[in-house]
């Protein structure tokens, strides 16, 4: 059972997260109407609905925890689930998904050509939303794009390959990469230029949790007859946990890689011990927890800390 503090903060976690995301759900659809030019609003409003804007979060959280207030942080939480929704958009066309978060992905109901403009048009109008915050911010959009598609390229066209010890390697640019910046760019909204190298860890730690947790869900669907294939990436997964862990059998890999994820879940609550006592501070060190148990419950996992 989870003691009642830590039930009081997940419920803190729950309520800010809700009240957060609504926040950005709404600046997403207005700007979602900027692609009238283009005749993409469609697809655009398409590509960013739905979505637990965990990212976006982050960074509301950490500027907050820092002393910057949710309408400061808004613009770049905002950016953040752009850049995020056309990553998925563009993922879905090169694995071929046909189905994302209960239903038909974009470039099945709108085709490819306007998935993929659309998706491309997102990135530089995020860019442009982050322009506010500074060059050091804009940086830190630009690299961590980069480092995102070069995760997907290595998963596209590498992850049968890779050894088992690049598994991390592998969801660390795919997955951390944007993890990272959300935290940093919350770093950056307060100012807090002293707190940059922790949030950079933070955030990657964060990432690397939350992808484990979604390898697991995935591992677990494929074995309980759900999912019909194990990507390579998930068969990497397996690798890893076979050959890294030392796993023998399904449920070891499993209890082995929530071992590991509880480790990195820890090293990145560590890296707030010395932000602002405050509630916020209490929610970042839960938060990394928090998002990998909303994960596992689509695989009935509970985790107990």
């Amino acid at each position: 059972m989870k003691n009642d503090a830590l039930l009081s903060t997940y419920e803190n976690i729950t309520n800010e997260w809700k009240e957060t995301k609504m926040l950005i759900d709404k600046k997403l659809e207005d700007i979602s109407g900027r692609s009238s030019e283009a005749g993409l609003v469609d697809v655009t409003k398409y590509i960013i609905k739905g979505g637990k804007r965990f990212r976006g979060f982050i960074t509301v959280a950490i500027a907050r925890s820092l002393g910057a207030s949710e309408e400061e942080a808004l613009e770049a939480a905002t950016a953040i689930e752009l850049v995020h929704s056309a990553s998925l958009a563009i993922d879905d066309i090169i694995d071929k998904d046909t189905i994302r978060r209960g239903v038909k992905v974009a470039w099945i109901v709108y085709g490819v050509e306007k998935a993929v403009l659309a998706s491309l048009l997102m990135i530089p109008v995020a860019q442009r939303m982050i322009e506010k915050y500074g060059f050091t911010a804009l940086a830190y959009v630009i690299r961590s794009w980069e480092e995102t598609v070069r995760g997907e390229i290595l998963d596209a066209f590498s992850a049968e390959k890779m050894q088992a010890k690049d598994y991390i390697k592998l969801i660390t640019l795919k997955t951390g990469s944007l993890f990272k910046l959300a935290a940093v760019l919350g770093g950056l909204v307060a100012e807090a230029k002293w707190a940059i190298k922790d949030l950079t860890i933070y955030g990657l730690k964060l990432g690397i949790t939350y992808q484990i947790a979604d390898d697991i869900v995935d591992y677990l669907s494929y074995h309980r007859g759900f999912k019909p294939k194990l990507d390579p990436s998930e068969v990497l997964f397996e690798r890893w946990a076979k050959e890294e862990l030392g796993a023998i059998d399904i449920d070891n890999i499993i209890s082995l890689a929530l071992r590991r994820l509880k480790k990195e879940a820890k090293d990145a609550s560590r890296r707030v011990e010395m932000f602002p006592s405050n509630k916020w501070k209490n929610i970042l060190q839960v938060l990394p927890f928090f998002t990998a148990e909303k994960m596992l419950e689509k695989a009935g996992i509970n985790l107990m800390f």
